[in-house]
């Protein structure tokens, strides 16, 4: 599946609804195990709430390494590549810090030491 950014959302993809019209297209593919190419030809601008409504939200769902593996990003300007790469790590950084605090409070409240 190819997917046109700039034919899809518009050449300013800024807003979180429109990354959420992305995420739906995307989902269900990441899910089955296919690759999706996101051709950015056209786009000058992304903001990170279109970001957070289309790869945060996957992120919820997959591993980062499984989205790099699957999202081919095309014709994306350096610059654009810049945020979207520096936002996946950011949203991956936050998601396994969260992980790691549920499980470190689950351990203390196994051990009744969440009481102290």
């Amino acid at each position: 599946m190819r997917i046109h950014l700039a034919e899809l959302i518009g050449p300013n993809c800024t807003a979180l609804g429109e990354g959420d019209t992305l995420y739906q297209l995307l989902y269900p593919e990441v899910k089955a195990g296919q690759s999706v190419e996101l051709d950015f030809s056209g786009v000058n601008t992304l903001y990170s709430s279109f970001l957070m409504g289309s790869f945060g939200k996957l992120l919820q769902h997959f591993e980062k390494e499984t989205l790099m593996q699957r999202l081919v990003l095309c014709n994306i300007s350096q610059e654009n590549l810049k945020t979207v790469n520096e936002f996946i790590d950011r949203v991956d950084q936050r998601l396994t810090e969260e992980n790691d605090t549920h499980t470190m409070q689950e351990l203390f409240e196994e051990d009744e030491l969440g009481d102290l």
